[in-house]
């Protein structure tokens, strides 16, 4: 019979149910959606970035990702890449036949742009503030 105490104490230990996460991952994706419904932008900016950080928190919680810093940047670039789409098509500077029934694109392409500006640079500050 194989004795198993050993690996079960060298075993790496999964997330526990108490980390706060999911409830961030909510709670930002729907302060964005209620900000950019209502037209408010500094809610939606603020529920963009806590989707993003919380995202990248339970990934690195799960052990799918080694740098959340650095995931959470790359969500702020893809932030900012599909709000300056929006943004260009909202404005007319780049139409888009595909988005052309949809309205009001110009504001969230601006609160998708901001979030991305403000994640990549949360990410920077939080980064050098651990060096």
């Amino acid at each position: 019979m194989a004795d198993h105490s050993q690996r079960a104490a060298t075993e790496p230990t999964r997330a526990d149910g108490g980390r706060p996460w999911p409830i961030l991952v909510a709670l930002g994706l729907v302060g964005s959606e209620v900000g950019i419904v209502v037209g408010f932008l500094p809610v939606a900016v603020i529920g963009l970035v806590a989707f993003a950080a919380s995202v990248a928190g339970i990934l690195a919680d799960a052990d799918y990702i080694e740098r959340p810093l650095a995931f959470a940047a790359k969500f702020g670039v893809a932030f900012v890449v599909g709000g300056g789409v929006l943004t260009a098509h909202g404005t007319g500077t780049v139409p888009i036949e595909l988005l052309e029934p949809l309205s009001g694109l110009a504001s969230r392409g601006v609160a998708l742009v901001i979030a991305g500006v403000v994640t990549i640079a949360g990410a920077g500050v939080v980064r050098s503030r651990r060096r």
